[in-house]
């Protein structure tokens, strides 16, 4: 069965930044883009996003992942905007 997950990583690269020690790692790498090891965050709490905020920028702005092709970044991050989805 083909989840909304599913249909979103067709159109896009989904990186998924897991907020809190409440947070089902399993649903993450679930609802993530391959590969899960780059495209899953986890902070403890909302005041700790500051510290991730490179490896997001870096994340978002790499590539997607194609095995052992090389291309080059796909993009200008200057800014990068989050959306949060609350369960």
């Amino acid at each position: 069965m083909q989840t909304e997950a599913d249909r979103l990583k067709r159109l896009a690269k989904v990186l998924v930044l897991g907020i809190g020690s409440g947070v089902n790692q399993r649903e993450l790498e679930n609802i993530s883009s391959a590969p899960v090891h780059r495209n899953v965050i986890r902070v403890s709490d909302f005041s700790r996003l500051g510290d991730v905020e490179g490896e997001l920028r870096n994340t978002s702005c790499a590539p997607p992942f194609l095995g052992n092709s090389s291309i080059s970044r796909v993009c200008n991050c200057e800014k990068i905007n989050i959306e949060v989805l609350l369960k």
